[in-house]
């Protein structure tokens, strides 16, 4: 059985990433990272992701 995917799941992933580098995984980092992730899943990860780190500008905001 393959592992479950969530929209969280996604979320954190960015999340650690981003911390850890300071950048953001590319869509296709994250197509291959989550395999068999459901299309609308992965984008209310991102679309999660990117509401808690990047401001109305569309710029990063400074989570340190």
């Amino acid at each position: 059985m393959g592992k479950i995917w969530s929209c969280w799941s996604v979320y954190e992933y960015m999340k650690i990433c981003f911390m850890n580098s300071g950048q953001v995984p590319t869509h296709d980092e994250l197509e291959t990272k989550f395999k068999g992730i459901d299309a609308s899943v992965l984008l209310e990860g991102i679309a999660e992701f990117e509401s808690v780190i990047c401001d109305r500008s569309g710029g990063v905001q400074n989570v340190g």
